[in-house]
């Protein structure tokens, strides 16, 4: 176990950006591996789907009726494996088993196997849904971009 990206600083995050900032964080000092230019979106997903990234974009969306806010540690950390999981797709790997295993890597030797984070890398966000939620069905996608969600540290061109 690293304990790299110390549990307090997730539970200290109040966005999705400060949450990301921490993923690229985390998938740096485990995998070394690291991109930017990334761009979050909140949609209306069916609810099996906890998010998405379009393979070839430089994009992730997120379920907005799934994930709900940030407020609480267990909410971040839901986020956080999330969106390890589709930064590490972001990073070319396509494979759903390896990016599984590579999330619950990544999770566990940044925060210690005991952290919400490594739960939320193995059970998803599903696990306190009811029967009501599988069945609310929105009729549009209604994305919405996040800003400020990817601090770029240099300057580059796109």
């Amino acid at each position: 176990m690293f304990s790299l990206t110390p549990p307090v600083e997730l539970d200290h995050a109040k966005s999705y950006g400060d949450i990301f900032t921490l993923v690229k964080k985390a998938v740096k000092r485990s995998l070394e591996l690291h991109r930017v230019g990334l761009m979050l979106y909140l949609g209306n997903l069916p609810i099996r789907v906890g998010a998405f990234h379009p393979m070839g974009t430089n994009e992730i969306v997120l379920n907005r009726r799934l994930l709900g806010s940030t407020k609480s540690l267990k909410e971040k950390s839901q986020v956080f494996a999330i969106l390890v999981h589709e930064y590490l797709h972001t990073l070319g790997f396509s494979d759903e088993r390896q990016v599984r295993r590579l999330t619950y890597k990544v999770c566990s030797e940044n925060f210690g196997k005991s952290h919400p984070a490594v739960e939320a890398a193995l059970t998803g966000p599903w696990t306190d849904l009811t029967e009501e939620d599988f069945e609310s069905i929105e009729p549009e996608l209604n994305l919405e971009l996040v800003r400020d969600f990817e601090r770029i540290d240099s300057g580059y061109i796109i």
